[in-house]
Protein backbone atom coordinates (compact mmCIF):
# COMPACT_ATOMS: atom_id res chain seq x y z
CA UNK A 1 0.00 0.00 0.00
CA UNK A 2 2.76 2.59 0.84
CA UNK A 3 4.65 1.78 -2.06
CA UNK A 4 1.06 2.09 -4.14
CA UNK A 5 0.85 5.80 -2.53
CA UNK A 6 4.24 6.50 -3.34
CA UNK A 7 4.05 5.60 -6.89
CA UNK A 8 0.72 7.85 -6.61
CA UNK A 9 1.99 10.96 -4.62
CA UNK A 10 4.98 11.24 -7.00
CA UNK A 11 3.75 11.05 -10.10
CA UNK A 12 4.56 14.26 -12.32
CA UNK A 13 1.04 15.04 -12.46
CA UNK A 14 0.40 15.46 -8.87
CA UNK A 15 3.45 17.18 -8.31
CA UNK A 16 2.77 19.64 -11.18
CA UNK A 17 -0.69 19.92 -9.54
CA UNK A 18 0.48 20.82 -5.78
CA UNK A 19 3.15 23.13 -7.40
CA UNK A 20 0.51 25.19 -9.05
CA UNK A 21 -1.84 25.10 -6.25
CA UNK A 22 1.07 26.80 -4.29
CA UNK A 23 2.03 29.07 -6.94
CA UNK A 24 -1.94 29.89 -7.57
CA UNK A 25 -2.10 31.03 -3.98
CA UNK A 26 1.15 33.44 -4.22
CA UNK A 27 -0.46 34.57 -7.26
CA UNK A 28 -3.86 35.30 -5.28
CA UNK A 29 -1.31 37.47 -2.54
CA UNK A 30 -0.12 39.75 -5.03
CA UNK A 31 -3.23 40.37 -6.87
CA UNK A 32 -5.14 41.42 -3.73
CA UNK A 33 -2.50 43.39 -2.49
CA UNK A 34 -2.71 45.41 -5.90
CA UNK A 35 -5.98 45.44 -5.92
CA UNK A 36 -6.36 46.39 -2.38
CA UNK A 37 -3.11 48.80 -2.13
CA UNK A 38 -2.93 50.40 -5.58
CA UNK A 39 -6.32 49.89 -7.48
CA UNK A 40 -9.11 50.55 -5.17
CA UNK A 41 -6.88 53.97 -3.54
CA UNK A 42 -7.14 55.30 -7.19
CA UNK A 43 -10.79 53.97 -7.92
CA UNK A 44 -11.74 55.72 -4.38
CA UNK A 45 -9.82 59.13 -5.41
CA UNK A 46 -11.83 58.76 -9.01
CA UNK A 47 -15.20 58.59 -6.83
CA UNK A 48 -13.69 61.30 -3.89
CA UNK A 49 -13.48 58.09 -1.30
CA UNK A 50 -10.48 57.10 0.30
CA UNK A 51 -11.29 53.49 1.28
CA UNK A 52 -13.78 52.67 -1.51
CA UNK A 53 -14.51 48.94 -0.13
CA UNK A 54 -15.13 49.89 3.34
CA UNK A 55 -17.19 52.94 3.29
CA UNK A 56 -19.31 51.32 0.00
CA UNK A 57 -22.46 50.27 1.98
CA UNK A 58 -25.76 50.08 2.09
CA UNK A 59 -27.61 48.53 4.78
CA UNK A 60 -24.83 46.75 6.38
CA UNK A 61 -24.20 45.43 2.91
CA UNK A 62 -20.28 45.93 2.23
CA UNK A 63 -20.63 45.94 -2.00
CA UNK A 64 -17.34 48.55 -2.29
CA UNK A 65 -15.92 44.91 -0.95
CA UNK A 66 -18.24 42.78 -3.41
CA UNK A 67 -16.48 45.61 -6.63
CA UNK A 68 -13.22 44.78 -5.16
CA UNK A 69 -13.38 40.87 -5.33
CA UNK A 70 -14.68 41.45 -8.78
CA UNK A 71 -11.63 43.26 -9.70
CA UNK A 72 -9.63 40.98 -8.53
CA UNK A 73 -11.18 38.09 -10.06
CA UNK A 74 -10.80 39.44 -13.21
CA UNK A 75 -6.89 40.26 -12.91
CA UNK A 76 -6.53 36.59 -11.59
CA UNK A 77 -8.90 35.26 -14.36
CA UNK A 78 -7.07 37.54 -17.00
CA UNK A 79 -3.25 36.45 -16.10
CA UNK A 80 -4.59 32.58 -16.75
CA UNK A 81 -6.10 33.17 -19.80
CA UNK A 82 -2.54 34.67 -20.87
CA UNK A 83 -0.68 31.84 -19.05
CA UNK A 84 -2.44 29.31 -20.89
CA UNK A 85 -2.58 30.97 -23.97
CA UNK A 86 1.95 31.02 -23.78
CA UNK A 87 1.37 27.37 -22.65
CA UNK A 88 -0.22 26.27 -25.28
CA UNK A 89 1.73 28.17 -27.92
CA UNK A 90 4.43 26.66 -26.56
CA UNK A 91 2.87 23.31 -26.52
CA UNK A 92 1.56 23.73 -30.25
CA UNK A 93 5.73 24.04 -31.40
CA UNK A 94 6.84 21.30 -29.17
CA UNK A 95 3.96 19.14 -30.56
CA UNK A 96 5.58 20.21 -34.58
CA UNK A 97 8.53 19.27 -33.44
CA UNK A 98 7.59 16.10 -32.38
CA UNK A 99 5.65 15.41 -35.40
CA UNK A 100 8.65 16.82 -37.67
CA UNK A 101 10.87 13.99 -35.91
CA UNK A 102 8.72 11.12 -36.24
CA UNK A 103 8.12 11.97 -39.83
CA UNK A 104 11.96 11.78 -40.40
CA UNK A 105 12.42 8.77 -38.50
CA UNK A 106 9.86 7.21 -39.85
CA UNK A 107 10.96 7.95 -43.63
CA UNK A 108 14.41 6.36 -42.91
CA UNK A 109 12.72 3.22 -41.17
CA UNK A 110 10.58 2.97 -44.96
CA UNK A 111 14.26 3.07 -46.83
CA UNK A 112 15.90 0.90 -44.74
CA UNK A 113 13.24 -1.67 -45.26
CA UNK A 114 12.61 -0.59 -49.66
CA UNK A 115 16.84 -1.02 -49.45
CA UNK A 116 16.69 -4.97 -47.14
CA UNK A 117 14.33 -6.51 -49.71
Amino acid sequence: MFKEFKEFAFKGNVLELAIAVVMGAAFNKIVTALVTYIIMPLIGLIFGTIDFAKSWTFMGIKYGMFVQSIIDFIIIAFALFIFVKVANTVMKKEEVEEIEENTVLLTEIRDILRNDK
